[in-house]
């Protein structure tokens, strides 16, 4: 009864239908004769601070301490008498909801067994206000004295330190050099997200999943191009991809084409909407499960009663921030945290923790489809990466529909006898065999009478096999099949019909292949530090000559790719597609939903180029932004994704212009611009001014990143938080550059007469007026040599600085060599005054 009358506050404070936290109903029987046991919570709730809780008369005497414990006998630290607990809570762990008592993440930062000393007096020592209490915890241990001081306040205050023992030390960090959980190794936490911080009018779950859009593609892959010091190893779900974004209730479930699976899937929709969260969007699989839990695509088909469930593997968007460009490890630490406690319908994909060739043979003996081998440190990106790899132990492939064999059966002349199949390829479809087992009876029948309505007189294949009875018909519908493996004719031996797909459209399916290793891609046997883009190789130009063009998954292709854009190099359209194409990674994060302007040369550099906002001849999947500008409205192409990227190398846009902010929030800009354009002047003075704007930014405490400009110029750019103005980052620009200019007007000015500038640097802050642009970091430059924008740290910002030595040709070697600087720029969160 006496345990009891101490939880009534905890119970008056906390609603159990909401909190995850145990009641004290959820007692747990305690043996009789076991040591009294402690633990402590690491919880950001209105701050960070550790709840220290030990067991005193069949409860857990709580305290919570603002900043933590301290191994250092002289620091004392405050420690506030909250509310007795009940004993589960020694194994609680989870995130308490946001507009709840205490809401926000609590990890079990440490736990263990305690006597008080002299022992067995808790009672009377917490009852007369100094506990002296010996810990056997897993991070903390040795004696501590809890001392209460007179009240302050309803709470009655305490002090925490530690006792002189053997465990103490003055030097030792423990909340710094141990900061995960020892229940779950996290140890990143999110405090309460209160309504009243979030904007007055919340984005829809439509235009939030928009933000995040495309889906990241895995690339189909070999073991050997995985690394254990690399990569983590997910199991390959057999299924619909899908991405849900969530907000308090509302929900938009999609496929990766965008077609809504709420309707198609109404208890994974209902489950979603029951998630405990303001605004999400989540990266998933719907799955169905076989009677031996394993994900099997044919049970997802119609009328199948199997087991659906939504994987979660990815979180891109969380509270209105935007993680994409989060490591990996920080996505996943705040998916799980996310997904505590929740039951199936919903669940995380699960992880092997075990070397490649051990996760790989456990998933063949699981009958599972494969691995997902994915990159440490790397961000999310709206393409298909190589920092995603699929790894696969049973071979599946999506094929188009072009035809049918009818049946020979004569009782069962209104079914299909076999599917004729085939994949899309530069130049067309392409036939790869038929398909004529893993059908019922009642499939048979329906794909006749789908089939029936697409009929075409000759096959749309262009190099189909004469088949005599053969029906063609439109590459409208999409089949899923196993099979053993590629015959040496490009034909699938033995396939299996699994079902259609719906989310795949039939100009995207491919054959899929393993890309042939390039050796500047070799792996590396030190994991990359935390945050860092997978460094991607630039082929060689003599390479990419001499090679075909490879076999893509995308939907742009390359024509003339033999035309020589760099005459001096020799450096053609194929090498720039490919460099393109190598750069993706690191370009789309920040071209995507960016308004953009090109400058193309079809001719090549010797010839006139062209300066264009919208482009002639875009193809009806190219994704554009439609932007008001002065005049007129004026379509931009949209860089979501690789094709839209490629799509404008195969235009000769050499050089991409970028807007400094991006959609859905245009008016808004990430950084403050700085052009520093030397002219003809000398280097040396260049050199100075930009060291003189760093130190001045610097004075009123912010970070700037420089880049080259392609050419001689430097670009410096401040990267802000969300919020600010153009007419705000005009004024500061204008105002920064005309200090300058008063300090350094000898070899610097704001004059933009070139007759007038007296051969001194020009200080150009046009750039941040609403549709002005700047070179995008990793875009070429149309002269010879074939340089790129180069993001620098300012110890490269010296005199011995060559900026032409970042060209097509070295972006590799860069990469290896530094990572990708501009990263921090996508991330700003600094205020101008």
């Amino acid at each position: 009864m006496k345990t009891q009358r101490s939880l009534r506050t905890y119970r008056a404070k906390r609603d159990f239908q909401k909190t995850s936290e145990p009641a004290p109903s959820d007692e747990v029987p305690r043996r009789r004769g076991e040591p009294p046991i402690f633990v402590v919570h690491k919880h950001d709730a209105t701050q960070l601070h550790y709840d220290l809780r030990l067991e005193i008369d069949g409860a857990l005497a709580s305290w919570a301490l603002p900043k933590g414990p301290s191994f250092d006998p002289k620091t004392k630290r405050l420690a506030v008498e909250t509310e007795d607990h009940p004993l589960a809570y020694a194994g609680f762990e989870g995130r308490i909801p946001d507009e709840e008592y205490g809401g926000g993440d609590s990890l079990l930062w440490d736990r263990g067994t305690y006597e008080t000393v002299p022992p067995g007096e808790a009672p009377a020592q917490r009852k007369k206000g100094h506990l002296t209490v010996q810990l056997h915890g897993e991070k903390l241990k040795g004696r501590w004295h809890l001392i209460r001081t007179k009240p302050q306040g309803k709470k009655a205050q305490w002090l925490c330190f530690k006792a002189m023992d053997g465990e103490a030390d003055a030097d030792y960090d423990v909340t710094a050099e141990r900061p995960e959980s020892v229940k779950s190794g996290r140890s990143a936490t999110r405090g309460p997200v209160r309504k009243r911080a979030l904007p007055q009018r919340p984005a829809s779950t439509e235009q939030i999943l928009q933000s995040v859009w495309p889906p990241m593609l895995a690339q189909l892959s070999v073991p050997e191009q995985a690394d254990d010091a690399t990569h983590v190893y997910e199991v390959k779900y057999d299924g619909f991809r899908a991405l849900a974004s969530v907000s308090s209730g509302s929900l938009t479930l999609h496929s990766r084409n965008g077609n809504d699976l709420s309707a198609r899937f109404p208890p994974l929709a209902e489950a979603l909407r029951q998630l405990r969260v303001t605004e999400a969007v989540l990266d998933g699989e719907i799955i169905a499960l076989d009677a031996q839990g394993r994900s099997r695509f044919q049970l997802l088909q119609k009328g199948s009663d199997a087991e659906q469930r939504f994987v979660a593997f990815d979180l891109l968007w969380l509270d209105g921030e935007d993680l994409r460009q989060r490591p990996l490890e920080a996505r996943r630490e705040l998916l799980e945290q996310l997904l505590s406690g929740v039951k199936p319908p919903l669940q995380i994909s699960e992880r092997l923790e075990l070397p490649a060739d051990k996760a790989l043979a456990k998933a063949r003996s699981q009958g599972w489809e494969g691995l997902i081998a994915k990159r440490r440190g790397s961000p999310y990106v709206g393409s298909r990466s190589s920092d995603w790899l699929k790894l696969k132990v049973q071979a599946g492939q999506e094929a188009v529909i072009l035809g049918y064999l009818p049946i020979k059966n004569a009782r069962a002349q209104e079914q299909i006898g076999a599917l004729l199949v085939g994949v899309h390829g530069p130049d067309g479809y392409h036939d790869v065999g038929k398909v004529g087992t893993g059908f019922s009876s009642e499939t048979r029948r329906e794909l006749r009478a789908l089939l029936d309505r697409q009929r075409v007189k000759a096959p749309v294949a262009v190099d189909a096999q004469p088949r005599p009875g053969a029906v063609w018909v439109k590459p409208k519908y999409v089949a899923q099949v196993h099979f053993t493996e590629w015959t040496t004719d490009g034909r699938l031996r033995h396939p299996v019909f699994q079902g259609l797909r719906t989310d795949k459209k039939p100009q995207e399916v491919v054959r899929e292949q393993v890309p042939s290793p390039r050796k500047a891609a070799t792996k590396s046997k030190a994991p990359r530090k935390s945050g860092a883009r997978r460094a991607p190789s630039a082929l060689s130009a003599r390479a990419t000559r001499a090679k075909a063009p490879p076999e893509t998954e995308e939907l742009a292709r390359l024509t003339h790719g033999e035309r020589v854009l760099f005459p001096q190099e020799g450096l053609t359209k194929r090498d720039v597609f490919e460099y393109y194409r190598e750069a993706a990674p690191l370009l789309l994060p920040v071209l995507a939903n960016r308004p953009l302007a090109v400058q193309q040369w079809p001719a090549g550099i010797q010839a006139p180029g062209f300066f264009r906002h919208e482009l002639s001849g875009m193809p009806d999947w190219l994704p554009t932004l439609r932007v008001k500008h002065e005049a007129k409205m004026l379509e931009h192409v949209n860089v979501q994704s690789l094709d839209a990227l490629l799509w404008l190398a195969n235009q000769s846009a050499l050089t991409l212009h970028i807007w400094s902010s991006h959609a859905p929030k245009l008016a808004q800009p990430d950084w403050v611009v700085f052009d520093l354009d030397p002219g003809k002047g000398r280097w040396e003075d260049l050199i100075s001014v930009a060291t003189a704007l760093r130190e001045k930014l610097e004075e009123l405490g912010l970070e700037s990143l420089p880049k080259t400009s392609g050419k001689r110029g430097l670009h410096v750019l401040v990267p802000l938080a969300p919020g600010h103005t153009y007419a705000q980052t005009q004024r500061f620009a204008e105002k920064i550059a005309a200090e300058l200019e008063t300090e350094l007007g000898s070899i610097a000015t704001t004059e933009r007469t070139i007759q007038k500038r007296r051969g001194r640097l020009y200080l150009d802050v046009g750039q941040n007026g609403r549709g002005k642009t700047v070179v995008a970091p990793y875009s070429l430059r149309a002269i010879p040599g074939a340089p790129f924008s180069a993001p620098l740290s300012w110890s490269e910002v010296t005199r011995k600085l060559d900026p032409l030595r970042f060209n097509l040709k070295t972006l590799s070697q860069r990469l290896e060599a530094v990572g990708d600087l501009f990263a921090q720029a996508l991330q700003g969160k600094q205020t101008l005054a």
